[in-house]
């Protein structure tokens, strides 16, 4: 089924923190090795039950792999720097547990599109049957304990990646994130914390927790992201009738470049990406999201090594990101 939404988000995620009782939080422990063998193998065997999928432990996995799991958002940066930790990843790549990162386990849902509800849904019957088989730490008037206290509560995070073209270009993005700020959410790049803004795409999420339900904060959450889409899709419609003929010209030469350049960077590719990705909004150009956002992860330096089977350098990664566009888009 189509996303009508699509054009402006491009993935949802959901979520959950959770802690195992009377067991340190991850920055406090050290040496604790067959803690976490207990810990990740009632984490697969729950996994199992629900879906297909793959433990990797960190320290034990390529390296190349891992960097490409962060690319994917399926894992986290840092969680790759951690001595002794895993994640287990469904065989859609929808659902991943990490073990030993900020929190004992941080089990995320990712959909693309617009999809929190069928994203929630599906991390919940994961979570009831990790609650069955391990003694979460859960407080009953704090909620979830949690390594960090903004996540205490219902220790649920939300996160919609949204495409914002017309609002980052009308000048408009500042007025959004002070106004999200102001409700409890944050904007960030597209990869979390400390990161910028590329090719138009932001990070939006919910921070604390505490004293909410679930239900409320992914009706809130939800409320917030239809909003969004709608003052970007208002600020597209002003910035098509103000920009003309130039704003068409700018979304086809960029278009012109992807789909026939014979190198270009990652950050050249994202900056022209957010363009095309805005003309095939506005009806300029015959494609859809889905190809240009799996594109978009497809040309990150990792992906590209692994397509490779070996480490390349920045040279050889920028030929081989403009072939697989040009192959991809033409």
């Amino acid at each position: 089924m189509t996303d009508k939404n699509r054009d402006v988000v491009i993935s949802t995620r959901v979520r959950f923190a959770r802690n195992i009782n009377g067991l340190p939080f991850p920055h406090k422990l050290s040496g604790q090795e067959e803690i976490y063998s207990v810990l990740m193998k009632n984490v697969v065997e729950c996994c199992n039950k629900l879906f297909g999928g793959k433990f990797y432990k960190t320290g034990e996995t390529e390296k190349l792999f891992e960097q490409s799991l962060v690319e994917k958002h399926l894992i986290s940066a840092e969680l790759v720097k951690k001595p002794y930790g895993g994640v287990f990843v469904a065989d859609d790549e929808t659902v991943s547990i990490m073990v030993n990162e900020e929190d004992h386990i941080r089990e995320q849902c990712i959909m693309p599109g617009c999809d929190l509800d069928n994203a929630y849904a599906k991390l919940v019957r994961l979570d009831e049957l990790l609650a069955q088989n391990l003694d979460i730490a859960f407080d009953k008037y704090f909620g979830y304990l949690t390594a960090c206290p903004t996540n205490l509560g219902a220790a649920m995070r939300l996160s919609a990646m949204v495409s914002l073209p017309a609002l980052t270009i009308g000048r408009k993005m500042n007025s959004l994130i002070a106004s999200l700020e102001k409700i409890g959410f944050t904007t960030r790049g597209a990869y979390g914390e400390g990161t910028e803004a590329s090719g138009f795409e932001y990070q939006i999420s919910n921070q604390a927790a505490v004293g909410k339900s679930e239900e409320s904060i992914k009706d809130i959450f939800g409320k917030a992201v239809a909003q969004i889409i709608e003052l970007e899709r208002r600020e597209r419609d002003a910035l098509k009738q103000r920009g003309g003929i130039d704003l068409k010209d700018k979304i086809m030469r960029s278009w012109g470049i992807l789909s026939n350049c014979c190198k270009i960077s990652s950050s050249e590719f994202m900056q022209l990406a957010g363009y095309v990705r805005l003309g095939i909004a506005l009806g300029y150009i015959g494609k859809d999201f889905e190809t240009l956002d799996n594109l978009a992860v497809m040309t990150q330096p990792a992906m590209l090594c692994m397509f490779a089977k070996k480490v390349i350098t920045a040279e050889e990664r920028d030929r081989a990101r403009a072939a697989l566009t040009n192959k991809t888009l033409n």
